[in-house]
C-alpha cells in the first residue's frame, strides 16, 4: 500500500512539473513574440527603427496646425525643442483610429475600434520611441551656401536618443458620452475606453452643451526633444535645409545664439523635386539662386532685445501635390551686404548672333529655364531677374510661369528676338540678338519601312552649316543612326532600320552648328514596319515503326515570339514542341489512320500573326501490307503435298493469326 501511494504521488509530481515547465515556457514564448510584435507595431515589418526612419512627425500625427519652437545651443551642437500640435474635427478620428492599430500587437485590446486609458500610457512611449528615429526635415551645413548635389550630406540632423517626449491632452475625453468600462481581462480597475471615431451627434464632453460650438473631441499634443547638429561651429556662415514637402498649416521658429551681423544672404523656394524615391548622387540638385517657387511658403526674420536672431518659417506645401515636393534653403552669414550691380551674362549664355532652332512652327518654347538660368550671374537669385525680350509683334514673346521663353515661330522664315536681363533696381544685363526659326523639313518617300531607308532632310533659306544625325525610334528607344553634315538644300540620308519591331517608327533627329543651340526632336512621318512571316525549316523526319516524327529549325526575321500549330488532313493532331530555335512534332502512330496518302501541315506564326506553312506528305500503305507464306517445292521427289503433323499445325497458326491481325485492322 505505502508503495502504490509513493508511486502515485511520484506521478503527480511529474505531471505538475511538466505542466508547470510548460506553462513557463509558453510564457516565456508569449513574451517573445510580443516583444517581436512590439518592434513591428507600424507595419510593414521589421523594428521601430526600420519604420519610423523614412516617416516624419507629420506622417505620425496628421495634426490640423502646429507651431514649433527650436533654440539653437550656443556650442551649436544642439537645440532644445518644444512643439504643440492642435488635431481637430474629423482629423481626431482619423488620429485615434491610427493609434488604434498601432497598438493592435501590444495590446490584446488593440484593434478593436476602442482605445482606453490603459493604451494610453503606451501610445505615449511608441510615440516618442518612434519619433526619436524620424526624419527632421531640418539640416544644417555650414560654409559655402549649397542648394544639395553630390558628397552632400541632406539629412544631418536627428533627434537625440531618449530624448523625445510625447504628451497629449483629450486623447480619451473623460466625460465622454459613449465611454465604458473596459472589457479586456487584465485591465485596470479605473480603465475606461471610448470609441475611436464617435456618434454622429459627437458628444465627446457631456458637460459642455453641444450649442456652445466648441470641438468636444478636439486633442492637443506636446513634444519635448533636442534636435542634435552636426559640424556647426561658429555658425558665421551656414545653409539652413528645410524639406517642407506635405506640410501646411505649421509654424517653425528658429531662435539662433547672438552672433554680430548674422543675416539671410538668400531664401528660396526650391519646387519639383521627385519625393516619392531618394536619389543615389543629388547630382540633378538646382543652382543656387534658380528655384523656382510659387511664394506660398514665407519667413520673417527678426533681432530679439537680447541680440538673438529668429528665423520663423510658415511652409505651405500640401499632400495634394505629392510626389512633388517643396525645399526651402535659407543661406545665412555674417559677410557685408554685397554692392548691388547690373546682371551679368556667364560663359554658358548664348553669344550675340546665335541660333535657336525649332522643330516646327507654332507656339513653342525656345528656351527653357534650365537654360535661361545658366545664362545671368546677381547678387540676387537670377529667378528673380526679369528676362525681357523684343522683336516682331507677330512673334508673341512672352516669359511663361516657370520663366521658359515662348514664341509664335514661322515655318519657314527666321525671325530675329533681343534679350537682356533687368533686376530690381533696374539695371540690365545688355541686349544680345539671336535668330530664331525651323531650319529644316523632314521628309520620306514610303511610309513602308525598309532597311536601309530614305529620309530627306530639305534646310530652310539662311541657316547656316548643321551637323545632323537620323536614326528610327521605337518606344523612347532609338536605334541606329547616321551622322552628316547638311550644308546643301537637301539631302537625303540612308538609315538603317535594324532591331526595329513591326509597327509604327519615328525619327530621331539631332541638329547643332557653330553658335546653334542644339536640338533633339523626335518627328512623326507615318512610317510603318511591316511584319515578316517566320522561316521554318524540316531537318530530319522518318519512321520508327508505325510512329511517324518530324523535326526542324525556326526563326523570326522580326526577332518576335513564334507559335505553333499542328494538322493531319486539316485536322488538329496534337501540339509541337518547342525548345530555343527548334520545334518537332509528336510521334504520331500512323496504324490509327486509313492507309494512304496523308498531309502532315506544321504552322509557325509570330506576334503579328504572319505565318509560314510547312506541309509533309506522308504514304502509310506499307504498314497494312499482308506477307503471303509460299509453299515449298525445292525437293519435289519427296513432297506429297501433305505437311507433316508438327509443319501443318504451325503453319495452320500463323494463317490465323495473319487473318485477325488483317481483320483488325480492316
Amino acid at each position: 500500500m505505502a508503495g502504490r501511494t509513493f508511486n502515485w504521488a511520484m506521478t503527480i509530481f511529474v505531471v505538475l512539473a511538466l505542466l508547470l515547465s510548460t506553462i513557463s515556457i509558453d510564457e516565456h514564448d508569449r513574451e517573445l513574440q510580443k516583444n517581436v510584435k512590439k518592434m513591428e507595431q507600424l507595419g510593414g515589418g521589421g523594428s521601430i527603427e526600420d519604420q519610423c526612419s523614412s516617416i516624419t512627425f507629420e506622417d505620425l500625427f496628421d495634426y490640423s496646425s502646429a507651431i514649433f519652437y527650436f533654440e539653437i545651443s550656443e556650442d551649436w551642437e544642439s537645440a532644445t525643442v518644444t512643439a504643440t500640435a492642435w488635431v481637430n474635427g474629423t482629423s481626431t478620428d482619423d488620429l485615434r483610429t491610427s493609434l488604434d492599430s498601432f497598438l493592435e500587437d501590444l495590446f490584446p485590446s488593440g484593434g478593436d475600434g476602442w482605445i482606453s486609458t490603459d493604451e494610453r500610457e503606451a501610445v505615449r512611449a511608441v510615440a516618442s520611441e518612434c519619433i526619436e528615429h524620424a526624419l527632421t526635415r531640418i539640416a544644417f551645413r555650414e560654409g559655402e551656401a549649397h542648394r544639395g548635389g553630390v558628397g552632400i550630406d541632406w539629412k544631418n540632423t536627428t533627434w537625440q536618443s531618449n530624448g523625445v517626449q510625447i504628451e497629449e491632452w483629450n486623447l480619451i475625453p473623460p466625460n465622454h458620452a459613449e465611454k465604458r468600462d473596459c472589457e479586456t481581462f487584465g485591465s485596470s480597475s479605473d480603465c475606461f475606453e471610448i470609441p475611436v471615431s464617435p456618434s454622429n451627434d459627437r458628444d465627446c464632453n457631456t458637460a459642455i452643451d453641444a450649442s456652445s460650438g466648441i470641438d468636444e473631441c478636439r486633442l492637443e499634443l506636446w513634444m519635448n526633444a533636442t534636435l542634435m547638429i552636426p559640424d556647426v561651429e561658429s555658425g558665421q556662415q551656414y545653409t539652413l535645409a528645410f524639406n517642407s514637402s506635405n506640410v501646411t498649416q505649421a509654424v517653425y521658429e528658429f531662435t539662433f545664439p547672438p552672433t554680430s551681423d548674422l543675416r539671410i544672404d538668400m531664401w528660396e523656394e526650391c519646387e519639383g523635386r521627385d519625393v516619392s524615391f531618394e536619389p543615389t548622387t543629388h547630382a540633378d540638385a538646382p543652382i543656387r539662386g534658380t528655384c523656382l517657387g510659387d511664394g506660398s511658403s514665407s519667413y520673417t526674420l527678426i533681432e530679439n532685445s537680447e541680440g538673438n536672431l529668429i528665423y520663423t518659417l510658415s511652409p505651405v506645401r500640401t499632400m495634394g501635390m505629392w510626389p512633388s515636393g517643396e525645399d526651402i534653403f535659407a543661406d545665412f552669414t555674417t559677410m557685408p551686404i554685397p554692392i548691388d550691380e547690373p546682371p551679368i551674362w556667364t560663359e554658358n549664355s548664348p553669344p550675340d548672333g546665335s541660333w535657336f532652332p525649332s522643330p516646327n512652327g507654332g507656339d513653342t518654347r525656345w528656351a527653357s529655364w534650365n537654360s535661361i538660368s545658366e545664362w545671368f550671374t546677381d547678387e540676387g537669385p537670377v529667378s528673380q531677374l526679369d528676362v525681357v525680350c523684343t522683336g516682331d509683334s507677330t512673334l508673341n514673346l512672352r516669359q511663361s510661369m516657370d520663366n521658359s521663353l515662348w514664341a509664335e515661330i514661322p515655318t519657314t522664315d527666321l525671325v530675329e528676338v533681343t534679350c537682356e536681363a533687368v533686376d530690381s533696381a533696374g539695371q540690365n544685363s545688355g541686349n544680345r540678338t539671336w535668330h530664331l526659326g525651323v531650319p529644316f523639313t523632314i521628309s520620306t518617300n514610303s511610309q513602308i519601312m525598309s532597311n536601309p531607308h530614305e529620309i530627306i532632310v530639305a534646310k530652310n533659306v539662311g541657316w547656316p552649316t548643321l551637323q545632323i544625325e537620323v536614326g528610327f525610334s521605337q518606344n523612347g528607344e532609338i536605334g541606329v543612326s547616321e551622322a552628316t553634315t547638311l550644308d546643301s538644300e537637301s539631302i537625303t540620308i540612308t538609315v538603317a532600320s535594324t532591331n526595329m519591331i513591326p509597327g509604327g517608327a519615328q525619327v530621331w533627329v539631332s541638329a547643332s552648328g557653330e553658335n546653334v543651340f542644339s536640338m533633339n526632336y523626335v518627328y512623326e512621318l507615318g512610317i510603318f514596319k511591316e511584319s515578316l512571316p517566320p522561316l521554318i525549316s524540316v531537318s530530319e523526319s522518318g519512321w520508327d515503326g508505325s510512329f511517324y516524327q518530324a523535326q526542324g529549325q525556326f526563326s523570326d526575321p522580326d526577332g518576335e515570339s513564334v507559335s505553333f500549330s499542328l494538322a493531319i488532313d486539316g485536322t488538329t493532331a496534337g501540339s509541337i514542341s518547342v525548345s530555343g530555335n527548334s520545334w518537332s512534332t509528336p510521334r504520331i502512330n500512323f496504324e490509327l489512320w486509313e492507309s494512304g496518302e496523308h498531309s502532315l501541315l506544321i504552322t509557325g506564326c509570330d506576334d503579328s500573326q504572319k505565318c509560314s506553312e510547312v506541309v509533309i506528305d506522308i504514304n502509310n500503305t506499307h504498314l497494312f501490307e499482308e506477307t503471303i507464306i509460299e509453299p515449298d517445292d525445292k525437293n519435289p521427289d519427296t513432297d506429297t503435298g501433305i505437311l507433316p503433323a508438327a509443319s501443318f499445325g504451325l503453319t495452320l497458326l500463323s494463317i490465323t493469326i495473319g487473318l485477325i491481325y488483317s481483320t483488325r485492322r480492316d
